[in-house]
């Protein structure tokens, strides 16, 4: 099993080269990082979901991303799961700015694929560049 801070960096600097609406993402994509069922928990809401329902989430919501990225204050890891503590900056095609503070949680299987992703966050603000 390979170093779980690893990972979690893995699945950061994917979305960073996947989640732009200038790209093409499929299910081989998703493959990479995700097991072939897995559970998506955001803010309260739970999906249980697949290849392609999940590849079908992400092409809207890239549609108007132009760039992601983070700044992670820490990593906890476990033998089977990684917490980041961070904040994100989504900046959109139309320029506007998003931050978000964000607790992430991913479980992985034996195969150091994710079967959870739990993200709770907060926006703190919003500006025009």
């Amino acid at each position: 099993m390979k170093n779980k801070e690893h990972l979690a960096k893995k699945i950061l600097k994917w979305n960073q080269r996947h989640l732009l609406s200038s790209t093409h993402i499929t299910k081989a994509d998703i493959a990479q990082c995700f097991a072939p069922s897995f559970i998506v928990k955001v803010n309260g809401r739970e999906y249980k979901v697949d290849y392609e329902r999940y590849l079908e989430f992400l092409t809207h919501f890239k549609s108007n991303i132009h760039s992601i990225n983070y700044d992670v204050q820490e990593y906890i890891c476990s033998s089977d799961r990684v917490v980041a503590v961070m904040n994100a900056t989504i900046v959109r095609n139309d320029h506007s700015i998003d931050n978000f503070e964000t607790m992430l949680l991913l479980k992985f299987d034996e195969n150091d694929l994710i079967t959870l992703w739990q993200e709770v966050y907060t926006k703190v603000g919003e500006t025009q560049s």
